[in-house]
């Protein structure tokens, strides 16, 4: 966790038995002293964080540097619904509430280095935005759900409110604590195969960098299942059914041949306005954004524009290609976002939802998914086991009659019995 500066007294490192926070990142300053000889003799670990001044002082009192694994400071966000100054709620193109999470970019960083653990610095909203303890559990969840890890951060009245011994505040760290202790325990979930029949083609950097992942944010809040492909020749396409690739600039010729044979083949390719226009032919689809032509037995939705839309690119792919090929579908649920994982088998999968909705223990919501399965759980925070899940066979697939999804859910799916 972010050890508070503000929190000198050695007493309160009290706060961190029975928990799994087991390393302080500290802005080093001296009244600190006391508190890292106790954390150190707790067998606590010390890293210094802040700015070059901070980290450097912190290593003279014998703070570690940050570890190898890949922190995400600058680019992470406070995972929840927009809000402009004033409180109100922010609005995305078709109205609805626009919302910040950090999924995307847990999984552009572990496609990018997938041996490393990927830990995201975030700080909570400062005044007049209050928090209540599902602020804190759903950045948990946000994070844990897509298989990264937060450096826990306290805004001010929690951070007062633990020093006072208040007995609310406790509370809410005792849960907060369960809740990444949770998703600690369910680490192998993040080992698992992302599902998803659209590919992300690109390099992600330079003048791709924002752009691509703005793509991958935009899937993601249309819960459209997607996977991460890095531009290369030796990229493997089997099994999708669309690939997205709109970096600025003309692909190299042996990926623009494997792109282009991919769309022959039977594929959606979406693609910038460097590709040729004449390619193929016309399908008379009088289409605003992209000329979609006829390539082979496939499509190749070509840009119009020099510099496509990342938001109309994830609704245009997902209206050219349909809904036939969701790998879930979700009813009663709004201003959520969901993440599907299988393993390497298909034996399980794991269906992760994590609302930002204020929901009631009542509401009742259904997800749909291809396939047929043995059995099937819902796992939830605070819930002292998971709960089984009712499954009713329809339209070639499972639906699946959830609990209620106040905050968050993992769904696990089974194919074989046992």
């Amino acid at each position: 966790m972010r050890w508070p500066s503000a929190w000198v007294d050695p007493a309160l490192l009290g706060l961190l038995e029975g928990t799994p926070f087991n390393c302080l990142a500290m802005e080093w300053n001296a009244a600190l002293a006391p508190v890292a000889a106790k954390a150190r003799a707790a067998g606590l670990g010390l890293v210094a964080i802040g700015n070059d001044a901070a980290r450097s002082a912190g290593a003279g009192a014998g703070l570690a540097a940050p570890p190898e694994s890949l922190l995400l400071a600058s680019d992470s966000v406070w995972p929840g619904i927009a809000a402009q100054e004033n409180g109100a709620e922010l609005s995305g193109p078709t109205a609805n509430p626009w919302i910040d999470s950090n999924g995307w970019l847990l999984r552009l960083a572990k496609a990018r280095s997938p041996r490393k653990t990927v830990w995201l610095m975030f700080e909570p909203p400062a005044a007049p935005r209050v928090l209540t303890l599902e602020n804190y559990q759903r950045a948990i969840a946000d994070t844990g759900a897509w298989g990264g890890r937060w450096v826990v951060s306290l805004d001010s009245d929690l951070r007062g409110g633990l020093a006072r011994g208040d007995a609310k505040a406790l509370a809410s760290w005792k849960a907060m604590a369960a809740a990444v202790k949770f998703f600690d325990q369910r680490r192998a979930w993040s080992a698992l195969e992302p599902l998803g029949v659209v590919g992300v083609v690109s390099d992600f950097k330079g003048p791709n960098e924002a752009s691509s992942g703005e793509i991958l944010n935009l899937l993601g809040r249309r819960n459209l299942a997607y996977r991460i492909l890095e531009a290369s020749p030796t990229i493997a396409l089997a099994g999708f059914r669309a690939l997205i690739y709109v970096d600025q600039g003309a692909p190299a010729p042996q990926l623009r041949s494997k792109l282009l044979a991919f769309a022959e083949q039977g594929g959606l390719l979406m693609a910038g306005a460097k590709w040729d226009r004449a390619l193929g032919k016309p399908t008379g689809m009088d289409h605003p954004r992209v000329d979609v032509r006829q390539v082979g037995k496939g499509r190749i939705a070509i840009s119009k524009a020099g510099e496509p839309d990342p938001f109309m690119i994830a609704r245009d792919v997902h209206m050219l290609l349909g809904r036939t090929y969701d790998v879930a579908r979700f009813f009663n649920l709004s201003a959520f976002l969901s993440y599907c994982a299988a393993s390497p088998g298909g034996t399980e999968e794991v269906v992760q939802i994590v609302s930002f909705a204020i929901r009631f223990a009542n509401d009742v919501a259904t997800a749909w998914v291809p396939g047929k399965y043995a059995s099937a759980r819902q796992w939830s925070l605070g819930a002292e086991g998971p709960a089984p899940i009712e499954m009713v066979p329809e339209n070639g697939g499972t639906s699946l009659l959830l609990p209620p999804v106040p905050l968050y859910a993992g769904v696990e799916l089974f194919r074989n019995a046992g």
